[in-house]
């Protein structure tokens, strides 16, 4: 029975697939390849970003073997984590194990891998996201092996389940699920008390120099204002009043 591995460039697979808009279902890849390829041994090759540990987990269980790149995060922001390195050093380490070798990928890096397979009777195919994504070069040595995703949508997209649809969908508010009446607390005066208090409080600890001004000088009264007449006809206190004084 023929042993075939396959060595997919993640990075690649991803970036065409998000511009064609529709993302692939790794389980039912996996399948494929196994049923319809041949392939054992199935290699993906990623860099590894924090946050992304439920894909990863999901690959491994998927019986994809994981390969990391360490990846470098720019100036402008792009994060770059080329595997072109890594997937060629894994495919000639294994060289001795598989019969031939199925290339995921458009990438013209590897036209020197598809080359040397090609000579040496191992490689079983390529299998490229798109025809624009794909390299001249690999179109030139691969010729009538190459295979394009397009042609496999229909068996390899994910579509999300019912299951999984219902539960990311919205949810009706929790009153009308219970349907429990609302109840309005009426404050009581000794709540508005507390909180008259407790205002003056926060008041007087974030201006405490108002707060001292406050105790220590009193307030000034001020004077009625008296008509300039009314100050001449007014009687000095301790004497006896009869009348005007001009």
């Amino acid at each position: 029975m023929q042993q075939n591995y396959a060595f997919i460039d993640a990075q690649n697979l991803n970036s065409w697939l998000y511009k064609l808009g529709w993302k692939i279902d790794w389980k039912r890849f996996r399948e494929y390849l196994r049923e319809e390829a041949g392939v054992e041994v199935a290699y993906v090759f990623l860099g590894f970003m924090l946050g992304n540990q439920d894909l990863y987990l999901m690959l491994q269980k998927s019986w994809f073997v994981v390969v990391f790149k360490e990846v470098l995060t720019m100036e402008s922001g792009e994060v770059k984590g080329n595997i072109d390195a890594e997937l060629i050093l894994q495919a000639m380490i294994d060289y001795d194990r598989y019969d031939q070798a199925l290339i995921v990928s458009g990438d013209g890096d590897f036209t020197c891998l598809l080359r040397y397979l090609g000579q040496n009777n191992k490689l079983l195919g390529v299998l490229a996201p798109y025809e624009k994504g794909l390299s001249s070069l690999i179109q030139k040595l691969a010729g009538d092996k190459v295979e394009f995703l397009r042609s496999l949508r229909k068996k390899i997209e994910y579509r999300p389940t019912r299951e999984a649809r219902v539960r990311t969908g919205p949810k009706p508010p929790m009153k009308q699920e219970i349907n429990i009446p609302e109840i309005k607390e009426v404050p009581t005066k000794q709540n508005k008390n507390s909180e008259k208090k407790w205002g003056e409080r926060q008041k007087n600890r974030r201006n405490p120099v108002n707060r001292t001004q406050e105790k220590k000088i009193p307030a000034m009264k001020q004077e009625p204002q008296v008509h300039p007449e009314q100050k001449k006809s007014t009687p000095i206190n301790g004497t006896l009043y009869r009348g005007t004084v001009k």
